[in-house]
């Protein structure tokens, strides 16, 4: 929320418990749009696929593969701090 400008769009996805904070007041200062998005279609997911594929969210190198059966590894590596990448993507 604090790196809306004017004039743009936040979109909340998914459900989170209500006790965040949202100002209403910058909501219609800045004549921001609030869209609530709860799931995804198909064609949305294509579109996400496209813009990673064509490099439109910029490098990506914070993320890192790793096999599927080394997930719960990952998951703790993750939790413990023992991995740089902020994701981790398994592949099956």
């Amino acid at each position: 929320m604090a790196a809306v400008k004017p004039g743009g769009i936040f979109i909340h996805i998914g459900l989170m418990d209500s006790n965040g904070e949202l100002d209403i007041r910058k909501l219609t200062l800045f004549e921001v749009s609030l869209i609530g998005v709860y799931c995804y279609t198909a064609a949305d997911l294509r579109a996400a696929v496209q813009a990673i594929s064509d490099g439109m969210l910029g490098d990506l190198t914070w993320v890192e593969t790793r096999p599927l059966a080394d997930g719960a590894q990952a998951f703790d590596d993750l939790h413990n701090g023992r991995s740089a990448a902020a994701k981790i993507v398994l592949i099956p």
